[in-house]
């Protein structure tokens, strides 16, 4: 059977908005990062009743740097050549999924710490040759 590439994300080209309501913006901004942008201000508009951010008082560092910040990381960089946030979620996926396997098949973890071979265990000692 024989693969046919497909060429679809070469023609897929990102959404821009230029600006809101006949304001311009200052720079082109994609969906993504206007998702980003907005989710992030959601969240510090919920988190400005608690107190380690109701503490700050400069009112464009919590609602434009920060969601700014947050929209730019997450739709510019890339960690271990993922997404930022597909790679947080496989981290804790990995991280809360079982450790021990044998032929991929979850296998008990032991109830002792320590290990207990079974058979011979062979050694070779390396020697030195200017010995008398």
């Amino acid at each position: 059977m024989k693969q046919i590439r497909v060429y679809d994300q070469v023609f897929r080209i990102e959404k821009t908005v230029y600006s809101l309501q006949g304001i311009h913006l200052p720079l082109p901004v994609s969906y993504r990062q206007m998702a980003f942008f907005v989710g992030t201000l959601i969240l510090m508009v919920v988190l400005n009743k608690f107190p380690p951010i109701s503490w700050i008082d400069f009112f464009l560092v919590k609602f434009v740097a920060v969601p700014a910040a947050v929209s730019w990381f997450f739709t510019r960089k890339t960690l271990d050549g993922k997404a930022p946030h597909r790679f947080i979620f496989r981290w804790i996926e990995h991280f809360f999924s079982p450790h021990h396997f044998a032929r991929y098949k979850e296998i008990e973890k032991p109830k002792n710490n320590y290990y207990q071979y079974e058979g011979e265990v062979a050694c070779r000692f390396a020697t030195r040759r200017d010995q008398p």
